[in-house]
């Protein structure tokens, strides 16, 4: 037993690592199947972990609103210091095929078999005892945000033609144009399908605002990290992790790592990857639509300072 022990070991680094680029494949099946070979390697890590060493190595949370660069932060904490992702996904709907709220408590046992150095890339919702859980268990938490416009334009795109295995496509899809699955995203489903945990923009937000101002949490609107004021922030995004560390960081080194991870293009959900595409795609219909529902949403997030937009 010790040999084998010892053998697992050795190739452990290398099985992880081919695994985890299959995590970004844009194969589902490639995906789910690498997420779930991942176990072995993350069971191993927790069965040798102790409390010292989410000290030294503290987990990352990569959190997002849905459609506003969970895969272009994930790829820049990746640079930090003994990252390793097994696949790891935490959302507070469960499943895109299921897409039912998960409990608080659900969301804290996730927390909680969490293990030193790992990424969990999350679309968590704010409360109260989920922020003490990721406290109590030492992670740094990064939360990226983008303009809800632009949000529900790439929904829209999303669940019309790129997920067809997400429990909202199909209503997307009998949607008559992409004009009409903006204005399904702008106003939600729920309404009319009261079954359906999917109201309107300003109430999806609403569920994530308050990660933005919580002194545990990193937030970063995407267009930030998009613009020149990316340099800014990675260097911020780095010392968050310092001081969250007992480890002292060769800032420099991991700000080249940073950069050097940026391909938006190898996400398997990428489209596009630039903001203000609300601008060309708006109707004057969803222009006064957004403004009812979510224009104080728009203000509260900094996107605009009033509604004449």
């Amino acid at each position: 037993m010790p040999a084998i022990g010892l053998i697992y070991k050795w190739i452990q680094p290398v099985m992880r690592y081919a695994l985890e680029q299959g995590l970004h494949s844009r194969n589902g099946f490639v995906r789910k199947g690498a997420t779930f070979l991942l176990q072995l390697p993350k069971l191993y890590a927790r069965l040798g972990s102790h409390r010292d060493k989410f000290f030294a190595t503290p987990a990352v949370l990569v959190n997002s609103f849905p459609k506003s660069g969970t895969h272009l932060l994930d790829q820049i904490v990746t640079a930090l210091p003994s990252r390793c992702n097994y696949g790891a996904f935490l959302s507070s709907m469960t499943s895109s095929v299921q897409f039912r709220r998960r409990t608080e408590q659900s969301s804290c046992r996730f927390i909680r078999a969490s293990v030193p150095g790992e990424i969990v890339r999350a679309h968590l919702f704010y409360s109260d005892p989920v922020a003490a859980a990721l406290h109590e268990q030492r992670f740094v938490h990064y939360f990226i945000y983008r303009d809800p416009r632009d949000v529900v334009l790439s929904e829209a795109h999303y669940c019309r033609s790129i997920n067809r295995w997400h429990r909202l496509s199909r209503y997307f899809r009998e949607a008559s144009s992409l004009e009409e699955g903006i204005t399904i995203s702008i106003a939600g489903l729920q309404g009319d399908y009261p079954h359906l945990d999917h109201p309107d923009i300003a109430e999806r937000y609403a569920r994530y605002v308050r990660w933005i101002e919580h002194p545990d949490v990193y937030a970063v609107k995407f267009e930030e990290l998009v613009s020149a004021k990316r340099e800014q922030h990675l260097l911020q995004m780095a010392q968050h992790y310092q001081r969250h560390s007992d480890v002292r960081l060769d800032l420099d080194l991991i700000l080249q790592r940073m950069r050097q991870n940026i391909a938006p293009e190898q996400s398997h959900t990428y489209r596009k990857g630039r903001s203000g595409g609300w601008k060309e795609q708006f109707t004057a219909e969803h222009c006064k639509l957004f403004k009812k529902i979510a224009g104080d949403t728009l203000v509260q997030l900094g996107y605009e300072a009033d509604d004449n937009w």
